[in-house]
């Protein structure tokens, strides 16, 4: 594989602004140098809850009769859910009585009646708001301002008898090597096969894909509903190796990313595109696993160090900002102020990337709310990493034209 330089692909969504949900500055609490797990042991938001009630802006909605409307949190600080029209499948963030559902949820993509495709598009937006939440009696209580739903929690019935009137549909659970792909360019269909460069998907059965694009490595979420599949944000290095691989990896990472549709054979697994009619990736077998993630960024570190605009910012007087990059590929903190959550991919020895991450909610006093501010946002422009043996530190460079760092040591 030929690496020539590191340029943005437009395969990595954009930062998320970090912003308070009150103009009053509040307290922080404590700041540890070791991310608090996102769910809480035991927590009672955990399981299965169907809509009751909805309130938007002060006015309770009247339902639409017959559609269900429901999400399940997972203790892992998963949620996936139906909003009466579509699937769909995401994080959330609990603290203390706060919590932050995504705010980005992949989506399946149906048309429905419009009074339920209304009523989806409003409980989403009251969803995905910065909000408190509370459980009493068997009901949830999400309240964002004015806006309220109260769930019941339901316990899946188990039937007694289970009579298949169809075969089953195979997962796409597996490690999976590129054939051919179909997709539009230039107004025409194409197909093509890969290069010598190896191109290859590894569905895992915690719900996350990962693989090789043909010059970088990439990782995503994924969710299956019967032979529907979607994936969530696609986050991928940032490396170039020239026009022929860069050019097929973005097709093949753009019909990822749009997947409606999957058949798997046993023998062949193919990925049907949900906006482009005939796109679509066939699959062979493969024998790759996880790329393993170098011992070297493991573990918790702790800022020391920060550059913006070719200028050494100044870390404020007992602010503590840390980065833990687990084995997993997932990365949690503390930016100073509040606590975030994501995950990370790495290709080769220096590249890396990181996903939208999600945070709580509190406003902090500056310094610490700006440059915390300023820390986020280089850290989800990550496109290099280095690590000194000799000194220990970690450098983090983004992929921005000013080349701005963070500086770490390990905690």
């Amino acid at each position: 594989m030929r690496a020539f330089s590191l340029l943005a692909c437009g395969l990595i969504i954009l930062a998320l602004g970090v912003a308070g949900c009150t103009t009053t500055p509040e307290t922080p609490a404590p700041v540890s140098t070791t991310a608090a797990p996102t769910i809480p042991p035991g927590s009672p938001i955990v399981g299965f809850w169907v809509l009751e009630s909805m309130v938007s802006a002060g006015t309770p909605v009247t339902l639409v009769p017959g559609i269900t409307i429901s999400e399940t949190f997972g203790p892992e600080g998963r949620i996936s859910g139906t909003d009466g029209c579509n699937q769909h499948s995401g994080t959330y963030m609990v603290t203390g009585s706060q919590i932050q559902v995504g705010p980005n949820l992949a989506s399946t993509m149906m048309a429905c009646e419009p009074q339920v495709m209304d009523q989806a598009s409003t409980y989403t937006r009251i969803l995905v708001s910065p909000a408190s939440w509370q459980v009493s009696g068997g009901r949830l209580t999400i309240q964002a301002g004015q806006s309220i739903l109260v769930y019941v929690k339901q316990v899946p019935t188990v039937p007694t008898t289970a009579a298949p009137t169809a075969p089953p549909v195979l997962s796409p659970v597996g490690s999976w090597d590129v054939t051919s792909m179909t997709y539009m360019s230039g107004g025409s269909s194409v197909t093509k096969s890969p290069p010598d460069a190896q191109i290859y998907a590894i569905f895992g059965s915690d719900g996350t894909v990962q693989g090789f694009g043909g010059c970088n490595q990439y990782s995503a979420g994924y969710t299956t509903n019967g032979s529907s599949m979607t994936v969530g944000d696609i986050i991928s290095t940032l490396m170039s190796c020239g026009n022929v691989y860069d050019t097929q990896e973005r097709a093949y990472l753009g019909i990822l990313g749009a997947a409606a549709r999957f058949e798997n054979t046993g023998t062949q697994l193919t990925i049907f595109d949900a906006g482009t009619p005939g796109s679509k990736i066939v699959f062979k077998p493969g024998t790759e696993t996880p790329v393993p993630i170098p011992s070297a960024i493991m573990g918790t570190w702790s800022l020391t160090g920060m550059t913006k605009n070719n200028a050494a910012l100044t870390l404020a007087s007992g602010v503590t900002t840390t980065a833990v990059f687990g084995s997993d590929g997932k990365l949690s903190g503390n930016g100073g102020c509040n606590q975030y959550s994501g995950t990370y991919v790495l290709t080769g020895s220096s590249a890396i990337g990181v996903s939208p991450l999600a945070t709580t909610r509190m406003m902090c006093p500056d310094p610490a709310m700006s440059q915390e501010t300023s820390y986020l946002g280089i850290l989800q422009n990550a496109a290099k990493w280095e690590y000194n043996s000799a000194s220990g530190k970690l450098t983090i460079t983004d992929s921005t034209s000013m080349k701005n760092t963070l500086v770490y040591t390990k905690s």
